[in-house]
């Protein structure tokens, strides 16, 4: 039988060592550049001070790493995270369990779980940014009975479950989000489209 992985504090810094060293590469930009959860573990690694940088264009790696987008037979590339990478900027460990299965668990929610939080509001509020920095610091601390109770963690790398449940917050701020990208997809599609074709 394999003993539950349990990562220790030593094991978090480990990781922001190397996310730091990972920052200070040519794809720090497709990090700030993802938003959410995402953009703000790159600014921790980074500072605000780079944030003018985004707007410098794109890196060296845009082209043979990035996204590529094809509009009216032009072609044009920018930065995007592959999804290694989001998952490297997440901490997220690929754990065997004693029944054969792989357990994902991350010390920070990957993006799926963001997206359906109570705080993906579609920009960085005050409210993510106290939750960042209480995350933070119950990291530091070793234990958050609170946290501990709900999830059976000892702020540890939690799974995509135990994120979703830790991140409710408010229920109807996934709802929200829902509405707000089909209008934003109905004006793409429609008033948007009439500037590509002149």
């Amino acid at each position: 039988m394999l003993p539950r992985f349990r990562p220790v504090y030593a094991d978090y810094i480990m990781y922001e060592q190397h996310r730091h060293e990972f920052m200070n590469q040519p794809r720090a930009r497709a990090a700030l550049l993802h938003g959410g959860l995402i953009w703000r573990l790159a600014l921790h690694s980074l500072g605000f001070d780079v944030l003018p940088s985004v707007l410098d264009g794109i890196s060296p790696e845009a082209v043979p790493f990035g996204l590529m987008l094809s509009i009216n037979d032009q072609t044009y590339f920018d930065d995007e995270l592959s999804q290694e990478e989001i998952d490297f900027m997440c901490g997220t460990y690929y754990v065997q369990t004693n029944d054969g299965n792989m357990e994902i668990a991350s010390w920070w929610p990957r993006p799926q779980a963001w997206a359906v939080s109570g705080l993906n509001v579609g920009f960085w509020s005050s409210r993510c940014e106290s939750w960042f920095q209480s995350r933070l610091d119950n990291i530091r601390q070793g234990v958050s009975r609170e946290r501990h109770k709900l999830t059976d963690d000892a702020n540890g790398p939690m799974t995509g479950a135990q994120w979703k449940r830790s991140l409710k917050f408010n229920p109807g701020t996934n709802k929200m989000m829902k509405n707000v990208e089909v209008a934003c997809c109905s004006f793409l599609a429609t008033t948007a489209s009439a500037f590509t074709e002149n």
